[in-house]
């Protein structure tokens, strides 16, 4: 295997390589072919997303090289190392390295990604580096980005995932009288999503306890103390043990070391290079066993396999039960109670072992003219391959100098000469030789705005003797300027630490910059287009709630009168389907808000039991007429109040519990909810699970459900409508509150979707406003409505009779202010748009103006067809008490009255 680029090589290999080459060499004065024409190798090239000291690398190189060195596969690798370098400056420099390597090799053959941060880099760069090129990738977690890829026809790999049921199970199999597992875990991001996933395997183990051990409450000597009081029943689960509470960070190693020091029971793990450190193993991520299947599936591609027919691989098909044998022998555990396939590790080879000495002696005099012969022949290899090497080298240097894009050049510091390729001039369009091999040629060359960062640049780094790069530009032969980026380091320094001699490349980027300024632009275009569909979406918005508002008010007056059945089934019908279309249009709504960026999360008390009943309520008509059952399972520790914004979190639930009863047909809705440890004080998690019996969903289709616009069945005939919008923003709402959603469903027997969500403790009472109705809130009320659309007008001066109170009408700001200088009114209902005098602009008059003094601080209640949170605020800041947006119901009148008179 050959490694090109900052590869690491091991010595070892050296010396396997000269032996190779030295049998070779016998072999060629056996065969008289030696000299023909060799078969070229087929080339790859590994794009790892960290550097060779992390511990998952050589485990991967390993399992490549099982599969690519017998087939004669060439491997080149290049490191990111995005775990150190994750700026998008230090993506950049990486791909331009890459990109200046690639124009001068040879093109590769296939191309392999370690990890996810190689992947979405070859997504992003692979048509301009190596397009039409068959990618592979493995060790990748983001499970959604991995099976997204299954349907580009040059993408397929491996995808990484732990399998925590499996070892579980494993646990206590091979111990069967282990009654608790501990699970260490620290406040890692990846220590509390797999925290996540062993706590979610709870109901699968009923009869045994799965516990946790948090070093974000604990010291590193608190979980020693606690790990040494473990007993024969007890075992130990490592998820993550980096930093403790303390703060106190430590490596993987040092974290596995200290937990094994403080106990007497079996530690099992999850990842491979935890195994010969003392862990006993489990169901491993085998970082070996996925570079071996990436390399199965990229020789397959060579053997002219087709990449869409090599499926993406599940992430637990490549992990495999590995154990490390002194550790089974010391808890007295039998190899042979071990899961079928299972890879021992340290496993003492009784032949070698026992004969060792014997076989040692019996073979040293083989050895010795065995080496004898060797180092003649790796000398003479040597000797003969270093000529070669030299004469190529040189032909090479070359055909680079003469055929490269890039300009060459090398700087005496001294004596201010420069050396300029010919390409340096071709590239600036002059002939070779066409000025001066100075320094001073460079500067005069150099654009007067560009000049003295360019030598401020190239003068500092000369002197530090660090790498630069800098780009500027420079005066072409037709008078024009062509942008160039310039690298460079100091090669050579006087006795008394000067720079001597500084060398480097130059390379044109007019190209570059041109489409970086037209991106620029079509980004600008872009947004002002969005800006234009959030008007329009925001216009038929309000077009649409107008006429509704009107809707909704009439049939909720024609249903509170005297109906027969048949006539109310009508109006609940159309009510409902009122509301359906309300839901619909809101969505859209709050689509456009997440695509802008501009949905916002408020924080506010809030009675989480209370809000999970409401929810279910509002489904209770829908689920009547299917038989469903609808429950609610709130966790004893969930029932208090939080503060979070419980209108995002209602919304939430209406999603789900409306395509729960929507695809459900007989059986149950249940709401789960509990309360989760958080590291943050004063904040917690609430995890809510919404479960149903219903049709259920395919695993291939999993990954699209929360796609925008996307619907499982999207055929003109399918059996459940919608608009696809309410998961895509159910997860937008999660992600925004701090959480994230998963999903289990299997055909047939119903859904389970999952999801957490992050909340502020609240230690006082709920809001007054929300407890009890406020003074005042039943007696019959003097009211002014101000609206200028007739049927508006007429509905909701119709709900506040119903409702008992006494209503004056006027249809603009204008006559609401003439009708306030002479009568009393208890409140007003405001709408905001209207001809003559807005709501906005009379309700500033009454609150400043010296003639209604008297009435300045009567309550306002706004109403209006403008949803957003802005228009909302322009209303409570020109002066109104509250804010009502069309169409509203009954009850949404008779809070905000409750509200404003009681306040």
């Amino acid at each position: 295997m050959a490694l090109r680029g900052n590869e690491r090589v091991c010595p070892c290999r050296g010396a396997a390589v000269r032996a190779a080459f030295a049998w070779l060499l016998v072999l060629c004065l056996v065969c008289p072919l030696w000299a023909g024409p060799a078969q070229a190798h087929p080339q790859a090239l590994l794009i790892s997303s960290y550097h060779p000291g992390f511990p998952t690398f050589f485990h991967q190189i390993e399992g490549i090289e099982s599969v690519f060195d017998p087939a004669g596969v060439d491997l080149d690798v290049e490191y990111m190392d995005s775990k150190r370098f994750s700026t998008s400056e230090d993506t950049l420099a990486f791909r331009g390295m890459l990109a200046d390597k690639l124009a001068r090799l040879p093109r590769y053959d296939v191309i392999l990604t370690a990890d996810d941060n190689a992947l979405r880099f070859a997504m992003a760069n692979r048509e301009a580096l190596f397009p039409d090129t068959p990618v592979v990738f493995f060790g990748v977690n983001d499970q959604a980005l991995a099976h997204a890829q299954g349907d580009d026809d040059n993408f397929t790999g491996v995808i990484e995932a732990i399998s925590m049921e499996g070892t579980l199970r494993c646990i206590f199999r091979l111990q069967p009288k282990v009654r608790t597992v501990y699970a260490v875990v620290d406040g890692t991001p990846s220590g509390g999503a797999d925290l996540l996933t062993y706590l979610s395997k709870r109901p699968l183990f009923p009869d045994r306890e799965l516990a946790v051990l948090s070093l974000t409450g604990l010291t590193w000597a608190g979980l020693a103390e606690r790990t040494r009081a473990l007993g024969p029943e007890d075992a130990i689960l490592l998820l993550s043990a980096y930093r403790d509470a303390a703060g106190e960070p430590v490596t993987f190693e040092e974290g596995l070391k200290r937990i094994l020091n403080s106990t007497e029971v079996p530690v099992y793990d999850l990842w491979e290079h935890g195994l010969g450190l003392g862990a006993i193993g489990g169901k491993i991520v085998s970082h070996f066993d996925q570079g071996r299947r990436a390399a199965r599936m990229a020789l397959d591609i060579l053997h002219g396999t087709p990449v869409r027919d090599i499926p993406v691989v599940e992430g637990t098909e490549a992990n495999r039960y590995v154990f490390d044998y002194r550790v089974l022998r010391r808890f007295h555990i039998d190899p042979d109670e071990l899961p079928e396939g299972s890879r021992i590790l340290n496993r003492p080879d009784s032949l070698w072992r026992t004969h060792q000495l014997g076989l040692s002696l019996g073979l040293g005099t083989l050895v010795v003219l065995a080496v004898l012969v060797f180092l003649l022949l790796a000398y003479v290899s040597r000797l003969r391959r270093a000529r070669i090497g030299l004469r190529e080298s040189e032909e090479r240097l070359q055909m680079s100098l003469e055929a490269t894009s890039d300009g060459l050049w090398d700087w005496s510091v001294d004596s201010e000469k420069v050396y300029f390729s010919p390409g340096y001039f071709t590239m600036l369009g002059y002939e070779p030789g066409a000025f001066p091999p100075a320094y001073e040629s460079w500067l005069k060359l150099l654009h007067p705005d560009d000049r003295d960062a360019a030598v401020d640049v190239v003068t500092a780094h000369a002197l530090s003797g660090e790498e630069f790069r800098t780009e500027f530009r420079l005066r072409n032969r037709d008078g024009g300027w062509t942008w160039g980026m310039a690298r460079g380091k100091t090669l050579e320094w006087t006795r008394d630490g000067k720079p001597l001699r500084v060398v480097g490349t130059h390379t044109d980027i007019t190209d570059r910059k041109l489409f970086e300024e037209r991106l620029v632009q079509a980004k600008e275009a872009a947004e002002a287009a969005n800006r234009v569909k959030d008007e329009f979406i925001a216009n038929i918005s309000h077009e649409v709630r107008t006429p509704l508002n009107g809707v909704m008010g009439m049939l909720q007056l024609l249903q509170s009168s005297d109906l027969d059945g048949e006539q109310r089934d009508f109006v609940d019908t159309a009510l409902h389907s009122s509301r359906n279309l309300l839901r619909v249009l809101n969505d859209l709504l709050d689509f456009s808000k997440i695509q802008a960026g501009k949905l916002d999360i408020r924080e506010a008390p809030f009675d989480l039991a209370g809000l999970v009943e409401e929810s279910l309520d509002f489904f209770k008509l829908q689920a009547g007429d299917k038989d469903l059952e609808l429950r609610a399972d709130i966790d004893p520790s969930a029932r208090k109040h939080y503060l979070g914004d419980a209108g995002r979190i209602r919304q939430i639930l209406f999603n789900l519990v409306g395509n729960a009863v929507k695809f459900t047909d007989e059986g149950s809705i249940t709401v789960e909810a509990c309360e989760l440890w958080h590291p943050e004080p004063g904040r917690k998690r609430l995890l809510f699970t919404v479960r149903d019996t219903g049709i259920g969903i395919a695993e291939r289709d999993l990954s699209r459900i929360f796609a925008p616009f996307s619907q499982v069945d999207g055929s003109l005939t399918r059996t459940y409508q919608g608009t696809g919008l309410g998961l895509p923003i159910v997860r937008k709402l999660v992600e925004l509150m701090g959480g994230n959603c998963e999903v289990e469903s299997e055909p047939g027997k119903g859904t389970a979707i999952r999801f957490f969500l992050v909340v502020g403790e609240h230690t006082g009472a709920a809001d007054a406003a929300d407890a009890a109705p406020g003074p005042g809130a039943s007696r019959p009320l003097r009211l002014l409505l101000v609206e200028d659309e007739r049927v508006n007008r007429v509905m909701a001066r119709r709900l506040l009779e119903r409702m008992g109170h006494t209503v004056v009408e006027a249809e603009n700001g204008r006559d609401c202010l003439t009708l306030l200088r002479d009568h009393s009114f208890d409140a007003v209902l405001m709408d905001v748009q209207m001809p003559l005098l807005n709501g906005l602009d009379a309700t500033h008059a009454i609150r400043i103006a010296r003639e209604f003094s008297h009435v300045a601080d009567i309550p306002i209640i706004g109403l209006s067809a403008h949803a957003a949170r802005q228009d909302r605020n322009r209303a409570l800041e020109a002066g109104m008490n509250e804010y009502l947006v069309k169409p509203f119901e009954k009850a949404d009148l008779e809070r905000a009255l409750r509200k404003v008179v009681g306040g």
